[in-house]
């Protein structure tokens, strides 16, 4: 059971519904609430807060469809192990349904992987480099395996946004991971990718070895902008393949 000092009472001004789910959201971001505690009945909950069953019920249902509470069969309503998945993946998919183009994402990625670079040069250890080093060889090793390939690239990127040991910058990188897996997909069919690829990697642990934050986020936007004219160069060519055969030219 909860403590039922944690919560004030509600009152009944509007939004109740809202008032509550935010204060059950912001215990649970507190550690107040924390993963497998349950809830009070619906009817004892809704006495401690002031406020109808309906509004906790609503509430609830709330909290439930963002992840954070759950129902289970025989113990009522339980916080949830909120995972970075439940996080990422609605950020990744309001991302998505707005309509962003590869433009947009571009200037997302060198806003956030410039500076990500830069920090990580400032605090990584000498064995968190080696592991940059690792991966960028792996890459070399799995030019002919896309697939492999792709996984690679994602976990070097992702490896530098843990490095700045900043969650939130891994976080927000890690949004845009499934737009980014789905073009480094389409981008890495071609071959002549990978002489460019690799090589612009190199430069950035290069530039982490001799501890150079300027030189390591010049390499990291040099990196985002051949990324971004292969995805051009991408675009063009699958405009032609489309094209009707009397309009190739």
């Amino acid at each position: 059971m909860i403590n039922e000092d944690l919560f004030q009472n509600a009152g009944t001004k509007s939004r109740l519904v809202t008032r509550v789910a935010d204060d059950i959201q912001r215990l649970i971001a507190e550690g107040k609430l924390a993963p497998g505690v349950r809830l009070p009945p619906e009817r004892e909950f809704a006495e401690q807060l002031g406020v109808s069953r309906t509004v906790v019920r609503e509430a609830v249902h709330i909290l439930a469809a963002k992840g954070l509470l759950e129902s289970r069969h025989g113990s009522g309503t339980v916080v949830r192990q909120v995972s970075r998945d439940a996080l990422v993946e609605p950020l990744g998919w309001l991302i998505q349904s707005r309509g962003g183009t590869l433009d947009d994402l571009h200037v997302v990625r060198s806003i956030l992987e410039v500076e990500i670079v830069q920090r990580a040069t400032l605090q990584a250890t000498d064995e968190e480099i080696a592991e940059l080093e690792r991966i960028v060889r792996e890459m070399g090793a799995n030019k002919e395996d896309v697939a492999a390939f792709v996984a690679l690239d994602e976990d070097f990127h992702q490896t530098l946004s843990e490095i700045t040991h900043n969650p939130l910058l891994a976080l927000l990188l890690d949004s845009i991971r499934d737009l980014m897996q789905e073009v480094r997909m389409q981008v890495h069919r071609y071959p002549e990718v990978y002489d460019t690829v690799v090589p612009d990697h190199e430069r950035i642990v290069a530039a982490m070895q001799s501890r150079d934050p300027t030189a390591a986020g010049r390499a990291m936007q040099q990196h985002l902008d051949h990324a971004r004219a292969f995805q051009r160069e991408l675009l063009a060519a699958e405009a032609i393949e489309a094209a009707p055969a009397n309009e190739r030219t």
